[in-house]
């Protein structure tokens, strides 16, 4: 079990931006008929969806997530000395897109900032990447980025996916700070063997796009899909999210001795409604320390848990101290668990973009 303790480093404020068009699965047009979305909807919990319009990006919805927070902080764009960006829909393959992040927020020449490609685990891989950074003292202000713009990549002809996955960008800001005295608490896990249960085959330096590779085919009645289209093998992923995420929930809370009575809130990746809450009954968190915001906004990769924390809980995490789990698990497939406390944050209302 790979663990981490990370000391001197505090969340000080969240934000989020979603795309302003909704899509509702009820009225979708890949369902042949209302009982067949219900049926979705039922099993997913999924009833809408944010997505963006054709030429946005996830680094647009970032910006202005971003511009919301250091106002609503009082921050100077100048005091951020670190940003780290979670997407796997970046701008470009190069160069890296908090690069050009850099140049559209005006950060300093001399910030640090990277790209972390990574999928539903990403944003507790990224805050285990920024608070190591942080906790040294050096870099005082940083911003954690987790963003996705799944509608793009996800054939509107697919039922498989379609129906599930939205949009979002997220912001959490964190700030160097010693005397805080709750540290963030990780267990990590990969099994790199199951990497085709989410993937996108065409696209990348193993398999190049081709003309072919962009030609749409029908798979079966209800799926059709591109070569650079992105994949979701079902019945993998279900085996996988019910097994592994609460082993290595659990694994988390005897290692640090954590008292699951005294958590104020258990923060799931927000996939689908019927595995996580196989996931909450297996630790036996009550259901009012689970919040979901995936009725509204789907499936938003590595922004799910952010998103949730922005649009469900705003409220207690800015007036009061919360001692909080959070588990992030899917593409990779890589998983991701983390203790931590967030005590009178500032979080802002949420963007539209």
């Amino acid at each position: 079990m790979s663990q981490l303790t990370i000391r001197n480093v505090r969340i000080a404020g969240m934000a989020a931006c979603v795309p302003s068009r909704v899509e509702e699965n009820l009225s979708f047009p890949i369902f042949k008929d209302e009982s067949e979305a219900k049926k979705v909807m039922a099993s997913t919990g999924i009833e809408r969806r944010r997505v963006v319009q054709l030429g946005t990006t996830a680094s647009d919805l970032t910006v202005a997530a971003v511009h919301r927070i250091l106002t609503d902080l009082s921050w100077e764009i100048s005091e951020v000395d670190c940003l780290i960006y979670v997407c796997t829909s970046r701008d470009f393959i190069a160069p890296q897109t908090a690069c050009i992040l850099q140049n559209r927020l005006g950060l300093r020449n001399d910030c640090y900032v990277m790209d972390l490609p990574l999928g539903c685990s990403g944003w507790i891989y990224g805050i285990s990447v920024i608070g190591s950074l942080m906790s040294h003292g050096s870099f005082k202000k940083g911003l954690l980025i987790a963003a996705e713009t799944n509608s793009i990549n996800r054939n509107s002809k697919d039922r498989t996916v379609k129906p599930l996955f939205g949009d979002a960008a997220t912001v959490t800001a964190f700030e160097y700070d010693a005397s805080f005295g709750k540290p963030f608490n990780f267990v990590f896990g990969v099994d790199g063997s199951g990497y085709q249960a989410v993937w996108t085959k065409y696209g990348g330096m193993r398999y190049p796009t081709t003309v072919e590779a962009v030609v749409e085919k029908e798979i079966e009645p209800g799926i059709v899909r591109k070569g650079t289209d992105m994949i979701v093998n079902g019945m993998d992923v279900f085996a996988f999210a019910i097994k592994t995420p609460p082993r290595s929930l659990k694994e988390l809370i005897e290692a640090y001795h954590i008292n699951v009575d005294e958590i104020d809130y258990l923060y799931l990746h927000q996939a689908n409604k019927f595995i996580d809450e196989k996931i909450r009954k297996s630790v036996k968190i009550p259901a009012e320390k689970v919040p979901y915001c995936l009725e509204d906004f789907g499936n938003v990769t590595s922004a799910s848990i952010p998103l949730t924390m922005v649009t469900r809980t705003a409220e207690a995490l800015c007036n009061k101290k919360n001692h909080c789990l959070a588990c992030g698990f899917g593409v990779g497939l890589a998983w991701a668990c983390m203790e931590f406390n967030v005590d009178n944050i500032v979080v802002s209302e949420l963007v539209e973009y």
